[in-house]
């Protein structure tokens, strides 16, 4: 049995410890930007974590889903959902 020291971000409690906290908001700015931006004027400037939280009768259907309102060089909004 191979144990990894690194957290894998596809576990529900490593991805919301990741991108979903207030303490890593940089990392998910970063994170965003990398993935969505195609140009300078489009760089994600602000994000702000919206409250997504809720428990599910059934274990099996817990998922982790972080939204994020996203403002961008030009003012834009939009909310990015992470699942």
């Amino acid at each position: 049995m191979v144990i990894s020291r690194f957290l894998d971000p596809r576990n529900d409690i490593a991805f919301r410890k990741v991108f979903g906290s207030e303490k890593n908001k940089d990392i998910l700015l970063s994170f965003l930007n990398d993935v969505l931006v195609k140009n300078e004027q489009e760089k994600i400037v602000e994000i702000t974590l919206l409250n997504t939280v809720q428990q599910p009768e059934i274990a099996v259907q817990k998922q982790s889903i972080i939204d994020v309102l996203c403002v961008d060089n030009l003012g834009a909004q939009y909310i990015v959902e992470m699942q």
